[in-house]
């Protein structure tokens, strides 16, 4: 890579983390990692994802027994999405990566001259980050 290239890269970088989107990342983190039940649920949904990993391995599964803690997943799954700090951590999270997934929309049409195959024409849909001028 070209020491320009890098640099940009890397100012592209610090760009990022600089970001309110990024910064509600940490910080939504920071406090699932201080959520002691949330830790732990997350700690018992892995068990048992783990269990039904194990139990599909067998030679001769059960399919019964993997379709009832399947439905058990599902539902602890949900249970989870719903704690606050999880939810929190799954919005930021989704945040970051709506912004990142935009940057590479641009870096595409700046290389590519082409847009993603689901842009509407409108910029209004995604701000205009493929970098295509709106018409509006």
């Amino acid at each position: 890579m070209n020491l320009e290239l890098f640099q940009k890269s890397r100012e592209l970088g610090e760009l990022l983390i600089a970001t309110d989107e990024y910064r509600k990342v940490q910080e939504a983190e920071a406090a699932f990692q201080q959520d002691e039940l949330a830790q732990a649920k997350v700690a018992e949904f892995s068990g048992l994802q783990q269990e039904v990993q194990t139990l599909m391995q067998t030679p001769d599964p059960d399919q019964a027994l993997i379709a009832e803690k399947a439905a058990a997943l599902r539902d602890m799954q949900a249970r989870l999405s719903e704690m606050p700090s999880i939810h929190a951590m799954n919005e930021a999270q989704t945040d970051f990566s709506k912004l990142l997934n935009q940057v590479n929309q641009i870096l595409r049409f700046i290389i590519t001259g082409q847009v993603d195959e689901g842009c509407t024409g409108s910029c209004a849909t995604c701000g205009g980050s493929c970098g295509a001028k709106s018409e509006e």
